[in-house]
């Protein structure tokens, strides 16, 4: 049985980020989507293309993974190029994969399951349901950010104002904390504000 290349199969390196497989997911999914690329093996690479994410991007699924995929090239070494590259070829069937750890082979044939039922959504469906992760992530960078600089603001604006009030004449602090501190605050309200409307 062939071991599967998650990382060939997907076009990232042995050492991608989450953010390079999802980046890399996200292209090759909606490209050979059924519903969109029409060729032979679409489906089928679809589905591979899924189960590979879905391993890569568990932190414990690739961790495992990862054991078993050293091993697996690593002993292959010797091989002229052309019988490395033999053996690394993907075929897209519908095997099952064997690992020698069997929640591995649990997780690759729910992997595989899932990216039949995606096969069968329509591609809008399937492509804002891919969008949508994006956009979740986005939200949540964003709302963070307000937050971070909601209180970076208000904390300055404090300080600022306390420091003004025990100096002597100063009034350039204070003045600047007054500034600070509602800005700080309306930030700090958008982004609950934010919360409570998602």
């Amino acid at each position: 049985m062939k071991f599967p290349n998650y990382y060939q199969r997907l076009g990232v390196s042995r050492h991608a980020t989450k953010d390079e497989i999802k980046k890399a997911y996200r292209k090759l999914a909606l490209e050979f989507h059924p519903d969109k690329n029409k060729s032979s093996d679409a489906h089928e690479k679809f589905i591979a293309i899924n189960e590979a994410y879905l391993i890569l991007y568990d932190d414990e699924a690739r961790k495992k993974y990862n054991v078993e995929y050293d091993y697996h090239f690593g002993r292959k070494m010797d091989y002229t190029a052309e019988q490395k590259a033999q053996s690394e070829k993907e075929s897209y069937d519908n095997r099952k994969h064997h690992f020698d750890d069997n929640d591995l082979n649990d997780w690759s044939s729910k992997a595989r399951q899932q990216g039949a039922d995606y096969a069968k959504m329509a591609f809008e469906d399937f492509s804002n349901l891919v969008l949508g992760f994006v956009k979740e992530t986005g939200f949540q960078l964003g709302n963070t950010l307000l937050v971070f600089f909601g209180l970076l603001l208000t904390m300055g604006g404090c300080g600022n104002i306390l420091i003004g009030l025990t100096t002597n004449g100063e009034m350039g602090n204070p003045i600047v904390g007054l500034i600070m501190l509602p800005i700080g605050i309306l930030l700090w309200k958008a982004a609950n504000k934010n919360w409570d409307n998602h």
